[in-house]
């Protein structure tokens, strides 16, 4: 019996593209649309088969029989086939407790057959003489052909300058999926979530998915929120990313998004992700619609750790001018705080007012109450540019801005003629633990 080749079942984008030129050239809008629908339907396919095909940190062929393990693990991981082995070393000399471990793993498919149900990891505890379980997470699962692959998150405790060896263990057909009992929680639909866990929680807008308000989840409860004049969209204390055209014409906003154009949402017990990407608009949108800053903004929220990330990267698509742009800006109402941080180029934290020559050259902002302890500061972990030479460190957090409260603003770039393929790529941390009475400096630098 003959097989109709795939090819012949559906349309290239190649062909959507050539259908999409020839309905735009004769008018006919309506059939335009459509096309421009079927080809993102069809990326979308396409972009999910290419991810199968990455390769994993740890590799389908990287696996020992369980049984062949020492007596006493062998015994606690009876019923399951197969282990993989993670090492992990610590390199900077930090005592690392509950810290987020996340890889993507590969694993032969005639080896499991459901990676939610199967997959657990366990740890020798040296102290007790016995293996432990650890809780953990399997997302983004897809299956190419003979082999399954996913992102598989777990915490970890590794000592300073040392090491620590998990084990992944699979290939249980009858096990049944673990229920994980921790503190954080999401509700919401989409991208629109409210997410808690033991020290805050994180409201995410209804409309386009940015960080709207932060509530401590502790004694009195301090809620974070962006109040005062606005600029016609939602309001939100996470002001960025956005970027103002030649003469100041327009300034175009994530935050201007009626919905968001693409996202992923990953939800579970130990991890929650929001990935939220496209193109930023302007206020007059559609009257002006420029493809040219491209934004990839990722929210990532974990249980029981006292901070969160933002991920991003802000790429350019064609040559272009800009006067300005902001790739992480702040606006806290309500005068929350008394004091204000910063964090140097060497991760050394300190109170006060920035001096000017370390004005471009931080590492982190932020803020403290003298009486509450509360705090909130921004990490800035990773500020990086490609075809980009000037980058900028400012962001200098200001106490008392006139129709708000508190608001640090970060420029990477001003005045600026960007290159096709450049690129400012970033990755924060958001710490609301108390801000500590004695050796603060010491103790925030040690998370």
């Amino acid at each position: 019996m003959s097989q109709t080749p795939h090819e012949n079942r559906t349309d290239s984008i190649a062909e959507k593209l050539q259908l999409l030129a020839s309905a735009y050239g004769s008018g006919n809008h309506d059939l335009a649309m459509s096309l421009a629908d079927s080809i993102k339907d069809t990326l979308a396919f396409e972009r999910q088969e290419q991810a199968a095909l990455e390769p994993g940190q740890i590799g389908a062929d990287q696996f020992g029989a369980a049984g062949d393990l020492p007596q006493a693990w062998a015994a606690w991981s009876r019923g399951w086939s197969f282990y993989k082995p993670v090492t992990l070393f610590e390199t900077v000399g930090i005592e690392r407790v509950q810290e987020p471990v996340d890889l993507t793993v590969t694993f032969r498919a005639d080896q499991t057959t459901d990676l939610q149900r199967e997959v657990r990891v366990a740890a020798w505890d040296t102290k007790q003489g016995t293996m432990r379980e650890v809780s953990c997470q399997i997302y983004d699962e897809r299956r190419r052909g003979v082999e399954r692959r996913c992102r598989l998150l777990f915490f970890a405790d590794v000592p300073a300058h040392g090491d620590a060896t998990y084990l992944v263990f699979y290939g249980n057909s009858f096990a049944e999926l673990p229920r994980y009992n921790t503190d954080l929680r999401s509700s919401g639909e989409g991208y629109g979530l409210d997410i808690e866990n033991h020290h805050f929680i994180a409201r995410l807008s209804r409309q386009m998915g940015q960080l709207e308000r932060l509530t401590y989840n502790h004694e009195h409860g301090l809620e974070l929120f962006a109040g005062g004049k606005g600029h016609g969209e939602p309001p939100g204390i996470d002001w960025a990313h956005d970027y103002v055209d030649p003469g100041h014409f327009q300034k175009l906003r994530m935050r201007n998004w009626p919905s968001c154009p693409n996202y992923e949402v990953v939800t579970g017990p130990l991890c929650v992700r929001v990935r939220r990407w496209g193109f930023p608009y302007s206020p007059v949108h559609p009257l002006f619609t420029p493809s040219r800053m491209h934004m990839d903004i990722t929210y990532v929220f974990y249980a029981g750790l006292p901070y969160f990330f933002k991920e991003g990267r802000m790429e350019m698509v064609k040559d272009f001018a800009i006067e300005a742009m902001r790739d992480d800006e702040w606006v806290l109402s309500g005068y929350s705080f008394t004091d204000t941080v910063w964090i140097d180029s060497q991760g050394r934290l300190h109170e006060g007012a920035v001096p000017g020559e370390h004005a471009n050259d931080l590492w982190g902002v932020g803020y403290f109450h003298r009486q509450s302890r509360d705090a909130f500061i921004a990490l800035w972990l990773e500020h990086a540019a490609e075809k980009f030479d000037r980058l900028a460190h400012g962001g200098a957090p200001t106490l008392y801005y006139s129709g708000h409260g508190h608001v640090w603003s970060r420029y990477p770039a001003h005045r600026t003629e960007f290159q096709a393929g450049a690129s400012i790529r970033q990755r924060n941390a958001y710490l609301v633990a108390p801000y500590p009475n004695e050796d603060a400096a010491g103790t925030i630098g040690r998370l």
